[in-house]
């Protein structure tokens, strides 16, 4: 005896038709008691609709593109049942299955693939039978059909490939990691751009900073330097000593012993090099000094004489504070303030050159002596050519271009007697304050950039966001981003992060192919 088997019939523990209808993850053929899908048609390609424009007095028409219309499935089906009461309770299961909009619809024989669709009507059964046929229509707006999975490219690195094996282009999900901060990423292809962040985001940023780099405890410190030049006076001595005083409360380095009389002047002296700034440099090519010291003659005709000098490494003269008092009968004192001079000679009584001299009583009165108890303050700064100089309440500026580039290395500190003085010394005369800093030293910090280490940055073509750590950032889109797609074939794709980003690229883009 033979049986008939319909060869569009899949085996399996029931047979089920090869167009049979998946409709929002329901088959109806195995749902719905009595439904059999006999046929599906609206699947097939469809005819693309011209849109042109007609110019009056040109032949023909101007092409303007092409566009795939909308598209109705029909499916043609049987539906049995062996009383009236239950044609009419499967026809309603059936109705409750189709009522739901824009889902999922699969054929049996495209399992891998779906359309989105919303039944909207078809054919009515005749009525009052037991066993009809009639027709589904399926409406989709969405002309194409979907791959039911997601295709994965792996990313490793700055350039990718996505293979599209559908028929027409597919729009790309991007899943990117990187490992270390980063403010910037472009992706490219021949197809378009997109740019999220700033290209131009730095990683950090360099400033500026002044650092402290000598003070008087290095002077008091240091040895008395008894072979080396003074800067300011190459020709007083230097063969003698300075030492500590108190005086109402404060401790002075002061002179101590005059020692070998060599010119007109003569005492001690200490140099000191400049410390190593945070970046190592023990040199300083602008810098700021504070100053604060002690000129005062306890009875007339006491005489003295102090000077700062900041010094090249090679001995010249940069800038100085001169303090002195010849008058071996009287009480007034000198301030002079000095640059360098680039004609000044060894054999100079002041090798530097003399900007302003001022003059003052060498008094315990503030309003006679600058240089006295709590007031006797005095600064002295280096910006490039600009040198900058205190006095007795005001500031007084100066441009020395022939200084502008001579860097300082180290600063020599003297106090000396006044050779015709015949020992009638200044009571005391000195510093109990000394602060050296460095102005300008370059330093570079971390900027926390707008893409932390390990985010995950979202890119989806189809809703067209940029997702950080999946919330939402549309302000890190660049204007004229285009979410491109990647057409049937192979697509190369290249990644671009900020240029000082030297972490890894990781993750995964994501199409889903779709076919007409």
């Amino acid at each position: 005896m033979y049986e008939f088997v319909d060869i569009n019939e899949l085996p399996g523990t029931e047979s089920v038709p090869a167009e049979a209808v998946k409709y929002n993850g329901t088959w109806l053929d195995t749902t719905v008691p009595g439904f059999r899908t006999l046929n599906v048609s609206g699947r097939e390609l469809l005819t693309k609709e011209v849109r042109e424009k007609s110019i009056p007095g040109i032949d023909g028409n101007t092409y303007l593109g092409r566009d795939v219309p909308s598209r109705i499935i029909t499916v043609r089906y049987a539906l049995t049942a062996p009383t009236a009461l239950m044609f009419r309770e499967r026809y309603n299961k059936l109705m409750s299955i189709l009522n739901a909009e824009q889902v999922q619809v699969i054929f049996n024989d495209e399992p891998d693939k779906y359309f989105i669709g919303t039944a909207i009507g078809g054919e009515n059964p005749d009525p009052g039978r037991l066993s009809v046929v009639g027709e589904i229509e399926i409406y989709c707006s969405d002309p194409y059909k979907y791959s039911t999975t997601e295709k994965s490219s792996p990313i490793n690195g700055n350039t990718l490939t996505i293979t599209n094996a559908g028929t027409v282009p597919a729009s790309v999900r991007y899943e990117i990691k990187l490992n270390q901060e980063n403010g910037y990423l472009g992706i490219a292809s021949e197809h378009g751009a997109m740019e999220f962040g700033k290209r131009e985001e730095a990683n950090g940023q360099t400033y500026q900073q002044t650092e402290y780099l000598l003070g008087l405890p290095d002077f008091i410190a240091a040895p008395d330097d008894k072979t080396s030049k003074d800067a300011m006076h190459p020709v007083y001595g230097t063969k003698g000593t300075l030492t500590t005083r108190s005086h109402i409360g404060r401790t002075y380095l002061t002179l101590g012993s005059v020692g070998t009389l060599v010119g007109n002047a003569n005492g001690g002296m200490r140099t000191v090099n400049l410390k190593a700034d945070s970046n190592g440099n023990a040199t300083a090519a602008n810098w700021d000094i504070y100053m604060h010291l002690i000129m005062w003659a306890s009875v007339m005709g006491q005489t003295g004489e102090m000077s700062v000098s900041v010094v090249t490494a090679d001995g010249k003269l940069i800038a100085g504070c001169n303090w002195y008092k010849t008058d071996m009968s009287g009480n007034t004192g000198a301030y002079e303030i000095i640059v360098y001079n680039p004609d000044g000679k060894d054999t100079d009584l002041m090798k530097g050159k003399i900007l302003r001299t001022w003059t003052y009583q060498t008094d315990h009165r503030h309003e006679l002596n600058p240089w006295y108890g709590d007031w006797g303050h005095c600064m002295m700064r280096k910006e490039g050519s600009k040198f900058t100089f205190f006095y007795w309440g005001a500031y007084y500026t100066f441009i020395v271009p022939e200084a502008a580039n001579l860097v300082a290395a180290k600063v020599q500190i003297s106090c000396k007697a006044w050779r015709a003085s015949n020992g009638k010394n200044l009571y005391i005369h000195g510093f109990d304050a000394f602060d050296f800093r460095k102005m300008g030293v370059s330093k570079w910090r971390d900027v926390p950039n707008r893409f932390r280490p390990n985010s995950t940055l979202t890119i989806d073509g189809e809703t067209t966001n940029f997702l950080v750590n999946g919330m939402w950032r549309p302000e890190e889109e660049v204007l004229g981003t285009e979410y491109f797609k990647v057409p049937p074939g192979d697509t190369e794709i290249k990644l671009v992060t900020s240029s000082w980003y030297d972490g890894t690229i990781t993750g995964n883009a994501y199409i889903r192919e779709r076919w007409l």
